[in-house]
């Protein structure tokens, strides 16, 4: 199920690319040479629960050299996560927006801005959604 959650991110990630001329989306770790304005996004947490269902966190970290090109990215992300159901074919995820805040960034010509999502992954092979197939 994590593996299609992750399919399922990137590709939302991925449709906001061009229209901020985001230079690399990446798992876990950018790039050493990455360009700017990037985007890093990795799990913070995953709690299983019953009937079929996990808990998950995830951070967006956007980096970029012009502060309202950051927020305005970040804002993309929030739009495009905020209470969206995506319904795949093994699993259904639902997205909220927990929280965006700016993180300081040891070189000051970076700004770096964290979005917060959290959502429920349920996989629809489980016997509780036997009623939808």
């Amino acid at each position: 199920m994590i593996n299609e959650l992750r399919q399922v991110i990137e590709s939302r990630l991925n449709s906001i690319k061009t229209r901020f001329n985001i230079a690399e989306i990446s798992y876990r770790l950018a790039s050493e040479d990455a360009m700017y304005p990037h985007i890093v996004w990795d799990y913070t947490n995953i709690v299983p629960q019953d009937q079929g269902r996990q808990d998950f966190t995830i951070d967006v970290h956007i980096w970029a050299k012009d502060q309202a090109q950051a927020f305005d990215i970040a804002d993309a992300v929030i739009d495009l996560f905020s209470y969206a159901n995506t319904p795949q074919e093994v699993i259904l995820p639902t997205f909220y927006q927990s929280s965006a805040f700016p993180v300081d960034d040891p070189d000051k010509t970076i700004i770096h801005v964290v979005t917060r999502l959290e959502g429920q992954l349920y996989d629809k092979s489980k016997e509780v959604f036997s009623w939808q197939q």
